[in-house]
């Protein structure tokens, strides 16, 4: 027996699913026809799925795009805003030139990227893994930053976040010690040097110079400070804590009361005093708008990986914690 053309056969092939609905469906007596055709009907289409083609490569850029770069499509909305960042200029404005020049430079870009992509550079360039997760940052931040805050919320942030904006004092000062013990004044003991002292602030105080201080009472320099005006956390840390504190709350002109420390007894002598101030609002603008975007984007940030670690599978290495 002569076998089958192969036509003959495939014709076979294609036309069973149809004859097996058609017989189906001439015997409505049987309570499995519906459910069989639907069955039937199914492996028909699920077979001519599997042997569909591929969708066909474009040859033509779509509509809201400039560009197809190996398929992959250049949006006219972002050369857009890239011509009038790169020129300053609105779209329309901007030469053909220069728009060709930003065409010429995404489409490198773009080049660029997908061969990061199949060199697997996101997975093993720290590099490229911060900029694509400082790209995702941006990405969900971009909702908040589409509007930007009114003076009044501004205003308010400025209120909440004050203390960032605050001026450091600066100031000249004075400090006078009385060194107790040692070779010159071996037999003098701390309560002398404190009554000492006293009476010393009580004679500058009422106007007496500093080297009159030095010359009648055996005060001296502690060369802690230079005779110039330093910040006050400069000073703090060349008087330290105690003495700092002691002179913080002076004013121009004013003299501390008599101060022991681990070298002697003090005095310091205030000539300026430039408080710590905080900055105005209109003097911070442009500060307080920043760090209202920054704060904004963060709490993008944050929201949008509480939503990918409710949605993601963590596994921790044996003894690992996070």
């Amino acid at each position: 027996m002569s076998a089958a053309p192969a036509d003959g056969q495939a014709a076979v092939r294609r036309s069973w699913p149809r004859r097996m609905l058609e017989r189906a469906l001439a015997r409505p007596g049987r309570s499995s026809v519906l459910p069989l055709a639907a069955v039937v009907l199914g492996l028909a289409l699920a077979a001519l799925g599997m042997f569909r083609g591929a969708p066909a490569p474009l040859v033509e850029v779509p509509p809201g795009y400039v560009a197809l770069v190996n398929q992959k499509g250049v949006l006219e909305s972002d050369l857009i805003s890239q011509v009038e960042n790169a020129t300053m200029k609105r779209f329309d404005e901007a030469t053909p030139e220069e728009k060709r020049r930003v065409l010429r430079s995404m489409i490198d870009e773009e080049l660029l990227v997908q061969r990061a992509l199949l060199l697997d550079l996101p997975e093993t360039t720290i590099e490229v893994r911060e900029a694509m997760q400082q790209g995702v940052e941006a990405q969900v931040a971009e909702p908040y930053w589409s509007l930007p805050p009114s003076d009044a919320e501004l205003r308010a942030y400025y209120d909440k976040t004050r203390s960032d904006y605050t001026n450091d004092g600066t100031m000249i000062v004075h400090d006078l010690v009385m060194h107790v013990g040692g070779f010159q004044n071996a037999n003098q003991s701390t309560p002398q040097a404190l009554s000492d002292a006293a009476d010393a602030v009580y004679r500058l105080r009422s106007g007496a110079s500093v080297d009159y201080a030095k010359e009648h009472y055996g005060f001296v320099d502690s060369n802690r400070l230079p005779a110039v005006e330093e910040l006050d956390f400069v000073v703090k840390m060349r008087l330290g804590d105690k003495l700092f504190e002691v002179a913080s709350a002076l004013g121009n002109g004013e003299i501390s009361d008599p101060v022991v420390d681990v070298d002697g007894v003090h005095v310091l002598v205030m000539d300026i005093r430039r408080p710590a101030s905080v900055a105005d609002f209109s003097s911070v603008r442009d500060k307080v708008y920043q760090a209202y975007r920054r704060e904004q984007g963060e709490r993008a940030t944050a929201e949008n990986v509480r939503l990918l670690r409710s949605q993601a599978e963590i596994i921790l290495a044996p003894g690992q914690e996070e």
